[in-house]
């Protein structure tokens, strides 16, 4: 922005230079106007050159105001030819300083007034004919003053516009910039607390089994120690994927090893062995997209997880195939009256079905919370279908 702002105020400097300079051409000639009303005398000529001064001096507060004053003042010298020539100068000087600040339209008019004074002034005070060369010179003359003016306005709008172009562009390449930083911290935390949840609570139950049967049934309380290190290895393993990914910005979104629905039967098999009663109904699934699977197992992974912390010990489960979408449900029992709960897990959820263009209800109604997600086979066909 602060670049912006200093390439805008050079490109004015750039353009205002020009008015500097004829700011010492007005002072030379309003000399050579005042020299020669003192010299020969003719104070009956004062007015014109005072005008057209004062309207350069004005110019660039009231450039239309100071342009009306410098057209009148060059129409005043036609009375007075002898320092007719100057004021045209003081006047010309004016009009450059219109054309590049004001309207276009006034700019236009004023500058059409001031060649029509300027071509009656070659007839009157230089005594030529209408076709004569002067005639003709003195209106081009004006016209070469404002369409120069025009021209350095045009070029500088333009490069304006080029620059406010460039700051869009970057404020929308600092946006897009944002929103992915911000979708994948969003995933990062979604695959964290996805990973972590499913597995601490697996450990916090086969700790208490085995805990409960260290003395009384010790192959029991073996199993579930075995248990809770293979979850423990599983944890720290996608921990590491994270990790790595968080260290080398060119890896992969999404790690390699993340499991999708070949792991399903694995996750339910495991949702038993910490004490859940799982009924399930699988459809055979057609190939499909693997960030799609990787969002089935993990929305199936936290309902799991969620039918631990707050179910009632049974889970239903239901993954049907239809032609284009894979309609899944899962069901559990309550402890108590049934609700959508206020932790990220739900929410977690919802992301990451709404990341493979799916959608995620929950229902908690009659002592039971059901999640039902749709989620597409494949992301491109979906994409093309929004196009």
């Amino acid at each position: 922005m602060m670049m912006m702002m200093r390439m805008r105020r050079r490109r004015t400097v750039s353009l205002h230079r020009w008015e500097w300079l004829l700011d010492v051409v007005a002072l030379v000639a309003f000399i050579v106007a005042a020299v020669t009303i003192i010299a020969d005398r003719t104070w009956w000529a004062v007015p014109g050159p005072v005008v057209a001064a004062a309207a350069v001096m004005s110019r660039r507060r009231f450039p239309v105001w100071s342009a009306t004053g410098a057209v009148v003042a060059s129409g005043v010298v036609l009375f007075t030819p002898y320092v007719a020539f100057p004021t045209w100068v003081l006047a010309e000087v004016v009009l450059f300083t219109l054309a590049i600040r004001a309207p276009r339209t006034w700019t236009l008019t004023l500058g059409a007034g001031h060649a029509l004074v300027l071509y009656a002034g070659a007839i009157v005070v230089f005594d030529e004919r209408p076709w004569e060369p002067v005639a003709l010179i003195l209106p081009v003359w004006t016209a070469a003053v404002v369409a120069f003016g025009l021209a350095l306005r045009s070029n500088g709008d333009y490069v304006s516009a080029l620059e406010s172009q460039a700051q869009s562009a970057l404020a929308f390449r600092e946006s897009e910039v944002a929103r992915h930083v911000g979708e994948e911290r969003l995933r990062i935390a979604r695959d964290l607390h996805d990973s972590v949840a499913h597995s601490a609570s697996v450990i916090a139950l086969h700790a208490g089994s085995a805990e409960r049967h260290l003395e009384r049934d010790l192959p029991r309380a073996r199993e579930s120690l075995a248990q809770v290190r293979n979850s423990s290895r599983e944890v720290v393993d996608e921990l590491q994927d994270i990790l790595a990914l968080l260290r080398d910005p060119g890896a992969s979104t999404e790690p390699e090893d993340v499991p999708g629905t070949a792991a399903i039967a694995s996750l339910i098999l495991v949702t038993r062995d910490a004490g859940l009663d799982v009924v399930e109904t699988l459809d055979p699934l057609p190939p499909l997209d693997r960030p799609v699977g990787v969002a089935i197992y993990r929305i199936l992974q936290e309902s799991f997880t969620n039918a631990r912390k707050h179910g009632a010990g049974d889970v239903l489960v239901a993954l049907r195939a239809e032609k284009d979408a894979v309609q899944i449900t899962v069901s559990n029992s309550t402890r108590g009256p049934a609700s959508h709960g206020t932790g990220f897990g739900i929410v977690g959820m919802a992301e990451r079905a709404a990341s493979v263009h799916g959608t995620l209800e929950t229902e908690a109604a009659e002592g039971r919370f059901t999640v039902h997600a749709r989620l597409p086979l494949h992301l491109r066909a979906h994409e093309s279908e929004m196009r």
